[in-house]
């Protein structure tokens, strides 16, 4: 194995983790010329490689990096949330995968890299650049993956939320329904930013309005006096 793994397409790398990531991130790699062996089992061993990234839950990272170690140069893992205490490197896509998308899924995507050297970080943000994406480094892992949690976990809960009022209300297609919308509030937040963005009965004082929403949320009341505190902080906010 070479000391320091070669930066350019060609490098052997080993994609440790079958999931969805691993899988999506392997085909990608193998797309952009790398010599990929995988995506394996976190109980197969890899064979002697540049680089063995893990695409494995965090709980299992320390144990998937110390077998990787009798093979790969280097170890990196995919992560958002786990810091570099059993690797060299990270590289943290940030998106929401199924495990059926193209190799050029990742072309346009920011990717959170990290480095134990100067040389690893390097090396994470080559490999990041190669798959298309934007490589950008965080000061707080906690806090960035909190942030992307409530940009795609928790809005899915929220739209969960929608599509079942939508049903109670008598929507027979709701996803198809209310998808345009939550499109265009995406894209109204992207453009300028959420307080701008903000439309609806509370930004326009309508407490009577808020108050018979309320009264139909029925099981997601919680939830809807969760938000709309969020909501009357953000139309406040100075």
């Amino acid at each position: 194995m070479n000391p320091t793994p070669s930066h350019a397409p060609g490098m052997a790398v080993a994609v440790i983790g079958a999931g969805r990531l691993g899988t999506v991130l392997a085909a990608a790699l193998r797309a952009e010329g790398f010599d990929v062996t995988g995506p394996l089992g976190r109980d197969e061993q890899a064979p002697e490689v540049d680089l063995a990234i893990l695409a494995v839950p965090d709980a299992a990272i320390a144990d998937a990096a110390a077998a990787a170690r009798r093979t790969a140069t280097k170890i990196a893992h995919v992560s958002g949330a786990t810091g570099l205490e059993h690797v060299d490197l990270s590289i943290h896509p940030l998106q929401t995968f199924t495990g059926a998308e193209p190799p050029e899924v990742f072309h346009g995507l920011g990717a959170a890299v990290d480095g134990r050297t100067g040389d690893d970080r390097a090396v994470a943000e080559q490999l990041a650049r190669a798959l298309g994406m934007i490589p950008f480094t965080v000061t707080d892992r906690a806090t960035y993956h909190a942030a992307a949690s409530f940009a795609s976990n928790f809005v899915l809960a929220v739209l969960d939320a929608a599509e079942r009022l939508a049903t109670a209300a008598g929507v027979e297609n709701p996803r198809e329904i209310l998808a345009p919308l939550a499109r265009q509030s995406v894209e109204n937040w992207e453009r300028c930013g959420a307080q701008k963005a903000l439309t609806g009965p509370i930004a326009r004082g309508d407490e009577a309005t808020v108050a018979a929403q309320r009264a139909a949320s029925g099981e997601h009341r919680d939830l809807f006096d969760a938000l709309a505190t969020a909501t009357r902080a953000l139309k406040d906010r100075a």
